[in-house]
């Protein structure tokens, strides 16, 4: 019954995309249409930002004279045909992860294991030299601007097996994003891969052709994976970002001054939003444990020993990026 309804919804969800992406016209009394098209659902603290600091600072700042629409949980796209969708002007703003990697190598780093201390050392990159040192690569090599950084979250695994250290990874079927660096995180911990899109993963851990994921514990939550899930391992080896990207057609209409009412409002959201993320730790995981949920943290001599079975995947990224060794050095200088 679930899989059906979740089918259905999914049918509507396209056929809205195709009408809200046809209908673009401005209507009359209300400013210039500006479609901002989200990844992540509305319940999370991105999603708080853009509705509580950006969408009012620009809209006011400007006099009414542009109309921020926001499309949450992917309604007009994937996160990568939505990328094209802002490249080709398509629509006017996305926030999304990490899905241009492929084009632009440097958009992997924010998925790169254990190179951040802590959420807050994380905050501090990627709102300073890291996210300078993106922002610089991508701005110059596509037709996007990027504003700001914004939380996505600190992944951990969960499972419906036990999963309480890391010899209890060996076996596991556990659902990885198609994306290298994941596929070769769980591998290397003994894992068995199961690559899924984000919309199958309910439906694959319910029936037991994924025994366990790796998300951030906001969308283990808004997502209701914590239902078919018994087991939460607190790793937080990836501490993923989102990214407010304007479409560069789309930003060249824009004055000077209001680029710049634009990046403040981004700036303002990105504070707000990580603000709330790591105010919302402590509750999500107490969350979990009030649905039953067995909540297991990594120690420090756990993470050290996590981050030597992994060493494959720093081998695979120096491999594959001479400027890899550079990235995390220049993360670990971040004080």
């Amino acid at each position: 019954m679930k899989f059906r309804k979740r089918g259905l919804c999914a049918f509507a969800v396209s056929a809205m995309a195709v009408g809200l992406l046809s209908g673009c016209s401005d209507q009359e009394g209300e400013g210039k249409l500006v479609k901002v098209s989200v990844g992540v659902s509305n319940q999370t603290p991105a999603a708080q930002a853009l509705e509580e600091v950006l969408k009012p600072a620009i809209e006011e700042k400007t006099n009414g004279k542009y109309n921020i629409q926001i499309y949450y949980s992917g309604v007009l796209g994937s996160e990568k045909v939505v990328y094209d969708y802002t490249r080709s002007g398509i629509i006017e703003m996305c926030v999304l992860g990490t899905p241009m990697w492929s084009e632009t190598p440097k958009m992997s780093i924010p998925d790169f294991p254990f190179v951040f201390r802590d959420v807050e050392h994380a905050r501090k990159c990627y709102q300073g030299e890291l996210g300078d040192y993106i922002t610089e690569d991508i701005e110059s090599s596509q037709p996007v601007q990027l504003l700001s950084w914004l939380p996505n979250g600190a992944r951990v695994f969960t499972s419906n097996k036990k999963l309480e250290g890391l010899g209890d990874f060996k076996g596991q079927k556990l659902r990885m994003p198609n994306n290298p660096i994941h596929v070769k995180l769980a591998e290397s911990l003994g894992a068995n891969v199961v690559i899924m899109d984000m919309g199958e993963v309910f439906t694959a851990l319910e029936q037991g052709v994924a025994d366990g994921q790796d998300n951030p514990l906001a969308t283990v939550k808004t997502e209701g994976w914590y239902e078919v899930q018994d087991y939460i391992y607190d790793t937080n080896h990836i501490v993923a970002s989102l990214e407010i990207f304007a479409g560069e057609e789309f930003w060249k209409t824009l004055t000077e001054e209001e680029q710049q009412i634009f990046e403040e409002a981004a700036e303002d959201a990105s504070d707000y939003a990580w603000d709330l993320y790591i105010d919302q730790l402590e509750s999500d995981k107490e969350f979990m444990r009030e649905k039953g949920l067995t909540v297991t943290e990594l120690s420090a001599e756990e993470r050290e020993e996590m981050k030597e079975k992994i060493q494959p995947v720093y081998d695979y990224l120096d491999s594959e990026y001479d400027w890899a060794p550079e990235a995390r050095q220049l993360i670990e200088e971040i004080e």
